[in-house]
């Protein structure tokens, strides 16, 4: 549901002509026309229809080139001074209207803009200031043009160093945020620390502890893959059946889908996952955010036995994938079908569990293993010993990949 917004620049109310699209509020964010941005921020805006990009110039670098894009892109692109603006989606992201207007984030493009953005709920009023230029004195000279690491740009970066997880950077570099610490903000751009900022929103959501049963209370960024599990079968199976109405409704209701038995998988992912020292208790609850409860709701379809969309990657198989050394009795690939087909529901978790395996620690296969994961070699083994090491690496880009396994899904299952 969206419901209009007003808008106040420097101080004065921005007035949309009746009839014209106005500024809007869709799923927490202000949404508004190119127009706004191009006649109150004093700044040149201009919409591409041919690569859908949004062109927002700064008076100091009007002449600013354009990064190439597809034909035929699919999504909206917003550059500023010739830079591409990093959005999550959690953020809001640019459309077109149904009055066949481009609306763009306003927070998002106010705050790469250099300007204080704020919200009013009780008049539902976004106050935007913006950050007015500081002459020089007549007569002195310039003042040195080195860039100054703002103290709030510091506090940013020791933020996320506290949350010691990995973050894709604008140049798609990985680097754990512990890292920061060592770093200055200015050598950053600005479209990097406006991405910084939106990883910190995102990553703000999420304890960065976790209290297990017993009263022992845990750093996430502490929690490893290797390791024994901590809830039982029978908390994960409790924690599914009370998960199960609330799944079962949403498929059918809301998605218009029918709802799909989930699988009694709990026992596999402890047995099989102490097999090899991983933690199946929490393989399990990843499966679940995998597969959004056993509900298939992407490209994997149920009878494939992936439940962690192993070779899964948005194109379908050709079914001349390569194996890689694992056991062509166990998997598959078929042509036209999304990601490996395992042979059993077994097949299905020790290649999940193989796959942690390979990410964790940088040893052999226990001993008697027999390999059934396909893209366990094409792993930079050891690579993330840790849940939230996962993050940018299996998910892109992941902010918050392995905080989510940990407390939206392994958590409510330890309180079962």
């Amino acid at each position: 549901m969206t419901h209009e917004a007003n808008i106040v620049i420097n101080g004065s109310p921005v007035v949309i002509a009746a009839g014209d699209q106005p500024a809007m509020i869709l799923n927490g964010r202000t949404y508004v026309p190119l127009r706004v941005i191009s006649e109150h921020l004093g700044i040149r805006v201009q919409w591409l229809p041919a690569t859908k990009q949004v062109v927002i110039a700064t008076a100091n670098n009007l002449s600013s080139s354009l990064p190439e894009r597809s034909e035929k892109p699919r999504d909206i692109q917003i550059v500023i001074d010739g830079k591409v603006l990093q959005v999550s989606p959690e953020l809001g992201q640019p459309f077109i209207t149904a009055m066949n207007r481009t609306v763009v984030p306003l927070r998002v493009v106010g705050e790469a803009l250099g300007c204080e953005v704020s919200w009013q709920q009780s008049s539902r009023t976004v106050e935007i200031k913006t950050k007015p230029s500081t002459p020089e004195p007549p007569g002195q000279p310039p003042a040195d043009s080195t860039p100054k690491s703002s103290p709030a740009d510091l506090s940013l970066l020791q933020e996320l160093a506290g949350y010691k997880t990995n973050l894709r950077l604008v140049d798609k570099t990985v680097i754990n945020s512990e890292e920061l610490l060592k770093m200055d903000p200015a050598s950053f751009s600005p479209e990097q620390m406006q991405l910084f900022r939106q990883y910190r929103d995102q990553l703000s959501k999420y304890d960065a502890k976790i209290k297990l049963p017993g009263g022992t209370v845990i750093n996430t960024a502490d929690l490893t893959i290797m390791g024994s599990s901590v809830a039982t079968a029978d908390q994960l199976r409790a924690w599914i059946a009370a998960e199960t109405p609330r799944i079962r409704a949403k498929m059918e209701q809301q998605l218009k889908r029918k709802f799909i038995p989930i699988p009694d998988l709990a026992e596999l992912y402890i047995k099989i996952g102490a097999e090899y020292g991983v933690r199946g208790d929490l393989a399990f609850a990843q499966a679940a955010k995998e597969t959004h409860y056993w509900q298939f709701t992407g490209d994997v379809q149920p009878w494939q036995n992936n439940f962690c969309g192993l070779w899964a990657t948005g194109s379908p198989c050709t079914g001349q994938e390569s194996l890689n050394g694992a056991d062509p009795t166990q998997v598959r690939f078929e042509p036209g079908v999304h990601g490996a087909i395992f042979v059993t529901p077994e097949a299905g978790v020790e290649a999940h569990i193989q796959h942690l395996y390979a990410y964790a620690t940088k040893d052999p296969l226990p001993p008697g293993k027999v390999l059934i994961d396909p893209r366990f070699t094409l792993v930079n083994r050891g690579i993330a010993p840790t849940w939230q090491k996962l993050n940018a690496r299996w998910a892109v880009p992941g902010t918050t990949y392995g905080q989510s396994i940990i407390h939206d899904y392994w958590k409510p299952a330890l309180a079962k």
